[in-house]
């Protein structure tokens, strides 16, 4: 019999009596989990706490306990009234749902659909892709706005280069008169002069140490290389010439001319267009050219540690001689092919079929377009929850005020400050509370407001960037892999694809052996 944990939540200490309240949750769940005869050992409850956040006692609880229980587990199943019970983010979805699956937990909502097989892990990369989509367009419009600023001359954050400084600029002016402030460059009295003689010692000849001792611009060979390479110095102000790489602080090249912005003129120029041009041909007489031949990276076998022997429950295990790479059973290494005259499996052909059935089956259009709908679903739940909520904190809101008006006009009518000291310090911290709390409301409602009408557009921008991760380095596909798939089994004329999240294994299709039909020899 399988052990269930309850998880219920509301939002306010309003809803607690509204809509479905917290034991309207659980009786729900409970009556569920009898009827598919799963025994309750757990219920963990949060009331008053929102699920934008996951900083909420009983949740925070609930996680301690999966992470730290020794084997066995403590329970197989968190059940749910809905999924925005649990998480009302898809970055903390994703991000505990891994939790889960890593100590074996299903997580099940019962007003909803469960998704099986590949429908299951698929979800997570369904959702993964909207929150991205959505990211990027809030990146889109941000990087937008500072395109503008940059093409207009300022800077758009961080310290000046070397030589100048940051000053406060008046850019133009608001409807209401107010003044547009941006930040510009100006030259920097005390380094301007140090960053023209760096230059000038380097078109001259001088070494890389030498520059550095008489100028003190900066502390290494390196650094001085970027600042000797920097066309600011020539008045110029380049943006977006590195872009961020998968959302991360790892930056690369942007290889994309029309993003990239040059501005001439955008402030004083401290070199000469000459004395540039002939500091970067000393740079490129130094730089060292290097010619060799580049090794073949060692062979990379995708489903090691994923591929099982059906019959002997043993993993396949990589190897590789002059003329052929192949799986082989590891219960055939250790007895022999007289004992386990299991079939050896060559690689590519394994490995492609597994990608391939990956492709057809799994990252399929209907798939996607069903995560998107139930995301669209969920959101439009959060939306509501978010209206009862905002409508209750205004309500506190009031409450609070009039209680602080009532003390303040009882201190006009003449009763002692002192008396009232404690009370309208608690009223007004609740009220800063619950400011913040109502702030966090409209910021997230303003980025639902971004969310784009699912298209076949879109269904297949996201079906195409997950194609697309197959064509990633062996390396990296190999780490993914393990993301999607808990095991493969093979026999003899069938491949079983165990995705995670589901109790029971699914036939991907069948996998016919090619080649030689001695079970001994290699497809």
């Amino acid at each position: 019999m399988a052990k269930i944990a309850i998880y219920a939540r509301v939002s306010t200490e309003g809803q607690a009596d509204e809509e479905v309240p917290i034991n309207g949750q659980i009786d729900e769940c409970r009556k569920f989990a009898a009827d598919k005869g799963w025994e309750v050992t757990e219920v963990f409850t949060d009331a008053g706490f929102s699920g934008r956040t996951d900083d909420r006692p009983a949740f925070r609880r609930m996680i301690e306990i999966i992470k730290t229980s020794p084997n066995p587990k403590p329970f197989d199943i968190i059940l749910c009234w809905r999924s925005n019970r649990l998480f009302r983010s898809v970055e903390h979805r994703l991000a505990y749902s891994r939790v889960f699956r890593r100590h074996s937990i299903r997580f099940v909502a019962m007003h909803e659909p469960e998704f099986e097989g590949a429908s299951a892990m698929f979800m997570e990369t369904v959702l993964a892709a909207a929150d991205e989509l959505y990211v990027s367009q809030v990146s889109e419009d941000t990087l937008r706005g500072l395109k503008q600023i940059a093409m207009a001359g300022y800077s758009t954050g961080g310290k000046a280069a070397t030589g100048y400084r940051n000053v406060r600029k008046v850019a133009g002016l608001k409807p209401n008169g107010e003044p547009i402030l941006r930040t510009g460059w100006e030259i920097d009295p005390d380094y301007a002069p140090r960053v023209k003689k760096a230059f000038e010692m380097c078109a001259n000849g001088s070494s890389g140490p030498e520059i550095i001792k008489a100028t003190g611009v900066v502390t290494s060979p390196s650094s001085l290389v970027s600042l000797l390479r920097n066309r600011a110095y020539l008045g110029e102000r380049i943006y977006n010439v590195m872009k961020q790489v998968d959302g991360k602080t790892r930056r690369r090249a942007n290889t994309k001319p029309e993003d990239i912005i040059k501005k001439e003129n955008a402030h004083e120029a401290i070199i000469s267009p000459e004395l540039f041009d002939k500091v970067q041909a000393v740079l490129e007489r130094k730089r060292p050219h290097i010619q060799g031949r580049v090794q073949n990276s060692k062979r990379t076998y995708l489903l090691t540690g994923l591929l099982w022997c059906k019959e002997h429950q043993a993993l396949y295990t990589g190897n590789t001689n002059a003329s052929l790479n192949y799986y082989v059973c590891s219960a055939k290494r250790k007895l022999g092919a007289k004992i386990s005259p299991c079939r050896n499996v060559k690689k590519e052909t394994v490995e492609k079929f597994i990608l391939d059935n990956l492709k057809s089956h799994a990252f399929t259009s209907k798939r996607i377009r069903a995560g998107l709908e139930y995301f669209a679903r969920e959101n439009q739940k959060n939306k509501q929850e978010d209206d009862r909520e905002r409508k209750d904190l205004l309500i506190k809101i009031n409450k609070v005020e009039l209680e602080l008006k009532r003390f303040f006009e009882a201190i006009a009518s003449g009763v002692n400050p002192e008396n009232l000291t404690q009370p309208i310090e608690e009223r007004s911290d609740l009220k800063n509370k619950l400011y913040l709390q109502l702030a966090e409301i409209d910021r997230q409602r303003e980025i639902d407001l971004l969310l784009p009408d699912i298209t076949d557009t879109m269904v297949e921008g996201i079906r195409s960037k997950y194609i697309d991760m197959f064509a990633a380095s062996p390396e990296k596909l190999k780490a993914i892999l393990p993301e999607f798939i808990d095991r493969i089994e093979l026999d003899e004329t069938t491949a079983r694809i165990k995705y995670f999240a589901v109790e029971e294994q699914k036939v991907g299709c069948n996998w016919r052996p090619q080649g030689d039909s001695n079970p001994r020899s290699p497809p």
